[in-house]
């Protein structure tokens, strides 16, 4: 009832609107949703979801009812919320909170920022709004662009973390990557000590070790490691029917000629993500890079001053 009354029909996952999909949803082991009630009457205000994905935490928008907006209780159902469920023994092993902020939403930027939360990523197009109750998923065919929206990534990150992270960082010698690297580097504080290692991609042998996953209803695929340009151009027409393909290179020796590919390709670098990569549970940095098969995206976003270099250089790249 809160998703119909805020989202209408239009929110991005169907299942909330179906109540057989969303006990599903309830009942898995790695769901925690966390509800605000009032004091006085105990009426139901809003809810929010920590869904917990090996040693990462991803916590969905917090939804309030309309009547309860603009009095702070999204901040107290989401702060609160989160800080209780990272508290329990399920989260131990976690090292990280990742959230997705929406581009025009600059209250939830303050409140990431003010949690502690860093700005990592800005990916144009990255939602895609629009009634998909009656979309049914089949091998391959996503979601078309309904209403696009951009987003800000953001991350908290723990200090087991830090503990884990190699700070051995190999990047392609390029100016637009280094510029993602030293951005994150500034707002985070915890990458002084890094060992910078920048090469040319022409020097590194071609290994290859990747991973696919599809967001169906967000007509969304990830990439995960090294691909070769083989292996790349038959992913590439694959998925040349799908909204958007992220891939996410590892910041090791070996993942300088996929940066290099990357480029070559026609992806766009649009983030820098710390400690993402799990290899043999020594934690690597990953460059985000964005290719969008069937459209140039417009990058809409209102921003705190932080963010703004961000937006700046990604409107630079796309433009380019």
């Amino acid at each position: 009832m809160m998703f119909k009354e805020v989202y209408g029909y239009d929110y991005a996952y169907p299942l909330i609107y179906d109540i057989n999909h969303l006990r599903r949803e309830l009942s898995k082991e790695n769901n925690f949703w966390f509800v605000g009630e009032s004091i006085n009457n105990k009426e139901i205000a809003g809810a929010g979801l920590l869904e917990k994905k090996r040693y990462i935490a991803h916590t969905s928008q917090a939804v309030v009812k309309k009547k309860f907006q603009g009095q702070g209780v999204t901040t107290k159902i989401g702060a609160a919320g989160i800080i209780r469920v990272l508290q329990m023994p399920q989260f131990k092993d976690v090292l990280r909170v990742d959230t997705e902020v929406r581009g025009m939403k600059i209250g939830a930027q303050k409140l990431n920022q003010n949690a502690g939360a860093l700005p990592y990523s800005v990916i144009p197009a990255y939602i895609n709004w629009g009634d998909k109750r009656f979309f049914t998923i089949d091998d391959n065919t996503p979601v078309p662009p309904i209403q696009e929206e951009s987003a800000v990534l953001y991350s908290i990150i723990l200090k087991n973390l830090w503990n884990k992270r190699e700070k051995e960082v190999y990047l392609l010698d390029n100016e637009d990557i280094l510029f993602f690297y030293n951005y994150v580097k500034h707002i985070s504080r915890k990458m002084k000590k890094d060992i910078l290692i920048l090469e040319d991609g022409r020097k590194n042998k071609k290994y290859e070790l990747y991973g696919v996953s599809k967001d169906y209803y967000e007509g969304r695929v990830s990439l995960y490691g090294y691909i070769k340009e083989k292996s790349l151009n038959h992913l590439l027409k694959t998925y040349q029917n799908w909204r958007l393909i992220l891939w996410r290179i590892p910041t090791t020796k070996n993942g300088i000629s996929s940066m290099s590919l990357a480029i070559n390709k026609g992806f766009k670098i649009v983030g820098y993500d710390i400690g993402f990569s799990n290899i043999n549970w020594t934690l690597f940095d990953s460059v985000i890079f964005a290719y969008y098969p069937n459209t140039i995206p417009f990058l809409e976003v209102h921003c705190l001053d932080e963010v703004k270099p961000l937006i700046k250089k990604i409107n630079e790249l796309f433009s380019s």
